[in-house]
Formats: C-alpha cells, sequence, structure tokens
C-alpha cells in the first residue's frame, strides 16, 4: 500500500452542509482531487436543506461518495443558522478515523503538484506546537514563520482544517462539554459575549491560548490555493468554473500571511460580490469588541418597542 493510500485510509473528510445541491458533487469530487483520492470516510450532516439536496445526498451516498449521512427535517428545531455548530459537532462526533479533514461547499481547494503534502501536514499534527494544518482564512491572521513555505496562526478555520480528531473532542469537551452533554439545551458557555454561533471556533482558539500550539498554515501559490469563497448554489457554481480556470485568484492568494490586526470589514472573498461600506462597517462593529454591548442594546430597545 502507497505511503498516501495509508494517509488517506486514516482521514474522515467531514462537513456541515446547507443546500448548494447544485454544485454539491463538483466541490466534493474537487477535494477527492485535493487530497489524492477518497478518503477513508466522508460524513455529511446536514442542516435542514430542501428536498432537492437532501436527493443529492442520498444518491451520493448510494454512490459510495458520501459514507455517513444525517439529515433533518426543513422544520427541525436544529434547522437553525445560528446554531449550527450542532451539525457541525455532530460531523465529528460521527466520524471515526483518527484525523478530521473540515471542509465546506463554499471553500474551494485546488492543487496541480505539490505531491505529499497531506503525507507531510499529518506528519506535522504530531509535533507540540501544533493544533491544526489549515488555511482559507480571509484576512491577516499570521502569528510568525514557521520554516519554508509555512507560518503559524492563532486562528483555525472549520472551512478547510486537518487535526487529530481526538484533539478538536478533546477542546470541545474543555469549553463547552457540560453543554454537548445536555444535549445543547443547557447555557451555551458562548453565550456571555453573545457569541453563541461562534462556540466551536471560541473552544478552538481557547484551546490554543492554553495548550500553547498553533494552526500551521501553508503558504499558497497559483497550483496549491484553498479559498472560501462564501458564495452559494449557481453563483458558486460560476465562482468554481473560473477558480479552477485559475481567473483572478492572486490577489485572494495568502489573505492571511500578515502579522497586521485583522479587519473584518476587509475580509476578501473568492468570487462573493462586494459588500456596500455600510454593510461592512456593521460587521466591522458586530465582530468587534464593542460588538456584544451593541447587540444587547439593540436587543433592550426591541423588547422596549
Amino acid at each position: 500500500m502507497s505511503a498516501l493510500k495509508t494517509v488517506l485510509e486514516q482521514i474522515s473528510l467531514v462537513a456541515r452542509n446547507y443546500g448548494d445541491g447544485v454544485v454539491l458533487e463538483d466541490v466534493l469530487l474537487d477535494w477527492f482531487e485535493f487530497l489524492g483520492g477518497k478518503p477513508g470516510e466522508v460524513v455529511i450532516v446536514d442542516a435542514g436543506s430542501n428536498p432537492e439536496t437532501q436527493e443529492i445526498y442520498w444518491q451520493l451516498f448510494k454512490r459510495g461518495l458520501i459514507d455517513k449521512l444525517q439529515i433533518i427535517q426543513q422544520n427541525h428545531e436544529e434547522q437553525d443558522f445560528d446554531r449550527g455548530y450542532i451539525q457541525t459537532y455532530t460531523a465529528a462526533a460521527i466520524a471515526t478515523k483518527p484525523y478530521l479533514l473540515w471542509f465546506n461547499i463554499d471553500t474551494l481547494p485546488y492543487r496541480k503538484g505539490h505531491e505529499g503534502w497531506l503525507e507531510e501536514s499529518i506528519g506535522y499534527l504530531e509535533r507540540e506546537d501544533v493544533f491544526a494544518v489549515g488555511g482559507s482564512f480571509n484576512m491577516p491572521a499570521k502569528l510568525r514563520d514557521a520554516w519554508d513555505g509555512w507560518y503559524f496562526s492563532y486562528k483555525c478555520s472549520l472551512n478547510f482544517a486537518l487535526m487529530k480528531r481526538s484533539v478538536f473532542m478533546a477542546a470541545v469537551q474543555e469549553y463547552a462539554g457540560d453543554y454537548v452533554a445536555s444535549g445543547f439545551t443547557g447555557e451555551n458557555p458562548a453565550a456571555i459575549t453573545n457569541q453563541e454561533r461562534y462556540m466551536l471556533e471560541i473552544a478552538l482558539e481557547r484551546y490554543m491560548e492554553r495548550h500553547n500550539v498553533y494552526t500551521l498554515f501553508k503558504i499558497e501559490d497559483p497550483n496549491w490555493t484553498v479559498f472560501h469563497t462564501n458564495t452559494h448554489e449557481q453563483r458558486l457554481k460560476l465562482v468554481r468554473q473560473r477558480y479552477r480556470a485559475r481567473k483572478n485568484i492572486e490577489q485572494y492568494m495568502n489573505a492571511a500571511f500578515s502579522d497586521a490586526l485583522p479587519d473584518p470589514s476587509q475580509a476578501i472573498y473568492y468570487g462573493a460580490p462586494k459588500d456596500s461600506l455600510i454593510k461592512r462597517l456593521r460587521v466591522a462593529v458586530g465582530r468587534s469588541q464593542v460588538g456584544p454591548y451593541w447587540r444587547s442594546l439593540k436587543q433592550l430597545l426591541l423588547q422596549k418597542g
């Protein structure tokens, strides 16, 4: 058995997904190509997509392209955008391989050459200072240089991240173990800062801080990129075509490769329409330290109204 096949057998390719049935198979196959083959298992947990998308899941499942599939009705109580972390956690919980490779359908990979990157990345996960191997971050997130072709980050995006399953579960247990054990009916620990929907991201970052570990980012070049597009359905299908043709990719490469202060209003997404200045300012305020207080004030005004 080749070294790549041995590594692939140890990976669960996992995602929480909603919609995008029109491009689901294409992007899934792009990830297989990026990895060098189909991994040991593919796990998809649906968030209440429409029947057409759920039928596409089923067809992919019958063809063996998806190995584990969980779907819910559109009127299920967990069909809630702000509680999508439930499906994300579930995907990891039902995965069985020692490594998780997180991806999103709106996150597009591309690789030509760079043989051995996956085996190399798995090896780096054995380092004491590496929490995950990832990328696709859309604003400055560099902590420091690592070695040639790589740098460390204090961020970890589940749009694209490779990590040990055991480490992911430990991070969530440390931060939100009681909440998970309650079946997500207890108190979300992220509620204290009004960031409930980002519970998992906070859990991972808190774990990295406590244990002095970091995400290792691979420096992108025209033959190795992973872009989070933040586009969906037909637009995502068109964006994928341009991305595969390598159209206008340079300005989006290595968006995280800077130690400047991150500015959410300046985040870039390949193929996404540019937001208005007002919307970008609202996003920036919402994600800043002022954000929780602003949301609390809005809620109070709504209650009084």
